[in-house]
C-alpha cells in the first residue's frame, strides 16, 4: 500500500467501525431501561388516596348524616369521580352528584337526599387526581337507632375503631388500584413516551443549537449541513411517531383504570384529557413538520420547534406538578426541567445517531474527526448549562414535593426520587469530566471511538434516569 492511499483506507476503516458500533448502543440502552422498569412494578401506586372521611370508616352513628365527605391526598377531578352509598340489603341510597368542597379542594361531597334508616352502609368511591391516575375503594359505617345506641357494635371486620378502620380503608383502596392489570406495559409506555419526547426535542435542538452554530456548517458549499439536517428530520419523525404510540397507550391505561367512565368524559371533562388532546395534536403536527423538513431542507423546522415547546409542557400539565398544591411554582419548574433534560440528552442522542453518521458520509476535504470535534465543541456549553439546570430544578421541585425532608428516605416516592437524583448527578458529573478531559483530544478520526464510548455511557445513564422518572410519575406523593 502506498503512502498516498493509506489515509483513505484508514478513513474507510474508521467509518465502518463507527457504523457497526451504533446498533450496540441502541440495544444496550433498551435492555438496561427495560430491566430497570421490570424490576420495580410493585411500587406503581394510585395517587389520590383517601385520607379521611365523614362519616369515618367503622363509625357508629345515632343521627343520620346530611352528606358524605371524602378528603384525598391530592385534588380530585370531579368529572371522573363517583360516590355511591349502598345499604346492607344491596340497595343503592340516592345521593346528590359528587362536588368539590368549596372550603377544601382536596375534598368531595355527596349530599344525602333523605335521612338514613338503621343498618350498615357501604361507601364506594372512585376518583382520579389531576395527573390522571385513578384510585378507588370502599369503607363501611353503621346507623343505630337512639334506643340501642348504648349497645356494643357487632364484632365484625368492618366495624373497628374509626382510626384503625379508616387507615385500613385507605390501604385497601391503594391495593385495589395497585392490582390493576397491565401495570408493566403501561410503565413501559411511559418510558417509551419519555424517550420519544426527549428524542423529538433533541432533534430540534440539534438542528438549531448545534448545526445552526457550527463553524463548518456556515459554509454554503459544504453539504454536511444538508445531510445532517435531513437526518435530524428523519430522527424527529420517528420520535414523533413513537410519541403518538406512547400517548395512545397512556389513554388506554387511563380508560382501563376508569372503566366505568365514558371516554368522552375523560377527554373533554377533565384537565388531563385536554392535555392529552393537545399532546396528540402537537405530535401529528410535528410528524407533518418533520416530513416537510426531510423533503425540503429548512422547511418545517419552525413548526417542529413550536411543537417541541408545546410537548415539553405536557408532562408537567398531566403529572405531579399540576396536582401539587404548589402548582404555581412546580409547573414552570417542571417544564424547565423537562426542556433542559431533553435538550441535553436528546441532542446528545442526535449527535450519536445522526451527526456522526452525517460526518462520515459527507464528501470533501474535512475529515470526520474534525466535524465531530466541531459538533462537540458547539454542543458542550449547551450541555453544561442544561445539565446544571436539570440538577437545580430537580432539587427545588423535590423539596416542594417531599415535605418534611425525612420522607425522602422513609417513603417509596422519596427513595425513587433519591435514585433519580443520584443518576442525574452521575450523568452531570460524567458530562463535565468529558468536557474537561476528552474535548481537548478531539479533532483526529482516532478520537471519535472514545467519544462514542463516552456517549454510550451517558445515554445509558440517561435511559436509567428516564426509567426512574417513569416510575416516579406512577408513585404516589407522600402524604
Amino acid at each position: 500500500m502506498t503512502a498516498k492511499n493509506r489515509p483513505a483506507t484508514e478513513k474507510t476503516t474508521s467509518t465502518t467501525r463507527l457504523r457497526r458500533g451504533r446498533p450496540r448502543i441502541v440495544f444496550r440502552q433498551v435492555a438496561a431501561a427495560v430491566f430497570l422498569i421490570v424490576l420495580v412494578p410493585s411500587i406503581l401506586l394510585a395517587h389520590a388516596r383517601l385520607v379521611r372521611s365523614e362519616p369515618s370508616a367503622g363509625q357508629r352513628l345515632t343521627a343520620s348524616p346530611s352528606r358524605i365527605r371524602l378528603v384525598f391526598s391530592e385534588t380530585p377531578m370531579v368529572a371522573v369521580s363517583r360516590i355511591i352509598l349502598m345499604g346492607s340489603r344491596g340497595n343503592t341510597v340516592r345521593t346528590g352528584a359528587a362536588r368539590v368542597d368549596p372550603t377544601d379542594p382536596h375534598a368531595m361531597i355527596a349530599d344525602l337526599t333523605s335521612p338514613l334508616d338503621s343498618g350498615s352502609y357501604a361507601v364506594h368511591w372512585a376518583t382520579a387526581a389531576s395527573d390522571g391516575h385513578a384510585s378507588h375503594g370502599t369503607f363501611w359505617f353503621r346507623m343505630a337507632s337512639p334506643a340501642v345506641a348504648g349497645e356494643s357494635p357487632p364484632a365484625t371486620a368492618t366495624e373497628e375503631k374509626p382510626e384503625q378502620a379508616d387507615s385500613e380503608s385507605t390501604a385497601d383502596s391503594d391495593k385495589t388500584a395497585d392490582a390493576m392489570p397491565f401495570s408493566i406495559p403501561l410503565a413501559l409506555g411511559r418510558w417509551l413516551g419519555f424517550l420519544a419526547l426527549f428524542s423529538l426535542i433533541g432533534a430540534v435542538a440539534f438542528r438549531y443549537a448545534v448545526l445552526g452554530r457550527m463553524s463548518s456548517s456556515k459554509d454554503a458549499g459544504d453539504p454536511f449541513n444538508h445531510i445532517a439536517s435531513v437526518g435530524a428530520a428523519t430522527y424527529g419523525l420517528f420520535a414523533a411517531v413513537a410519541l403518538v404510540v406512547a400517548t395512545v397507550i397512556k389513554l388506554y391505561g387511563e380508560s382501563l383504570s376508569m372503566h366505568d367512565i365514558a371516554l368522552r368524559t375523560i377527554l373533554f371533562g377533565t384537565g388531563w384529557g385536554w392535555v392529552w388532546i393537545a399532546q396528540m395534536t402537537a405530535c401529528v403536527v410535528a410528524i407533518l413538520a418533520f416530513r416537510a423538513a426531510h423533503n425540503r431542507a429548512g422547511a418545517g423546522w419552525p413548526a417542529a420547534l413550536l411543537c417541541a415547546l408545546v410537548l415539553a409542557a405536557t408532562p408537567a400539565l398531566s403529572g405531579h406538578a399540576i396536582a401539587s398544591d404548589d402548582a404555581l411554582f412546580t409547573v414552570p419548574l417542571d417544564v424547565l426541567h423537562v426542556l433542559a433534560g431533553s435538550v441535553w440528552l436528546g441532542t446528545l442522542s442526535a449527535i450519536v445517531f445522526v451527526g456522526i453518521g452525517a460526518a462520515t458520509k459527507t464528501p470533501g476535504t474535512i475529515e470526520p474527526g474534525k466535524r465531530v470535534a466541531d459538533m462537540v465543541n458547539t454542543f458542550s456549553p449547551v450541555a453544561l448549562i442544561c445539565g446544571g439546570t436539570v440538577v437545580a430544578t430537580g432539587v427545588v421541585v423535590s423539596l416542594l414535593h417531599v415535605e418534611p425532608l425525612s420522607r425522602i428516605w422513609t417513603t417509596g416516592y422519596g427513595v425513587t426520587l433519591l435514585v433519580k437524583l443520584a443518576l442525574v448527578g452521575i450523568l452531570f458529573a460524567f458530562g463535565a469530566w468529558n468536557w474537561r478531559r476528552m474535548k481537548p483530544t478531539l479533532g483526529a478520526d482516532s478520537a471519535v471511538r472514545p467519544l462514542l464510548r463516552s456517549a454510550r455511557f451517558e445515554l445509558l445513564t440517561g435511559a436509567a434516569v428516564l426509567a426512574a422518572t417513569a416510575i416516579l410519575i406512577a408513585t404516589a406523593l407522600p402524604e
